[in-house]
């Protein structure tokens, strides 16, 4: 048998023993808290992410509808001009009396004579090639057919 003194001090120590525990307890509780409200600002947070996204995506497939549409619109109107211009040219054969398609050729055109003019203005050979790297490739050929006719 302990004690009154003994049993005391065993009172104690479980005593101080309880006391740990608690205090862990409320650590444990209060970390807890702290996760949880930085979980539920997380979750707040992903879920106005996640009604941007749906805005965004119902936005997205509205414009995909638009562009398919105005896409067949313009792949009807290019169908339209080609036809258009099937039956121009049938016109104008039909009028010439022949079939053999009218010469066109670059000439007669302001802009070609003024690309032409300033590229052979250009004496420098690096100025030369930088000046025809700036060109398009339809514009270099109108160089070349240009200048190959007047030699």
């Amino acid at each position: 048998m302990l004690t009154v003194d003994e049993q005391l001090e065993e009172a104690l120590a479980n005593l101080r023993s309880l006391e740990a525990d608690a205090s862990a307890r409320e650590t444990l509780l209060s970390e807890a808290a702290t996760k949880t409200e930085a979980l539920t600002a997380q979750v707040a947070e992903l879920q106005a992410q996640r009604e941007r996204l749906d805005a965004d995506l119902a936005s997205v497939r509205q414009n995909l509808v638009t562009l398919t549409k105005r896409n067949e619109e313009l792949e009807a109107a290019e169908k339209d001009i080609e036809k258009r211009a099937a039956k121009r040219a049938a016109e104008i054969v039909a009028s010439t009396g022949t079939t053999a398609p009218a010469p066109v050729t670059p000439k007669a055109d302001h802009q070609t004579e003024d690309l032409v003019s300033r590229f052979k203005a250009i004496t420098d050979p690096k100025e030369q090639t930088l000046f025809w790297r700036s060109l398009s490739p339809q514009q270099q050929a109108l160089i070349l057919s240009n200048t190959a006719t007047a030699h």
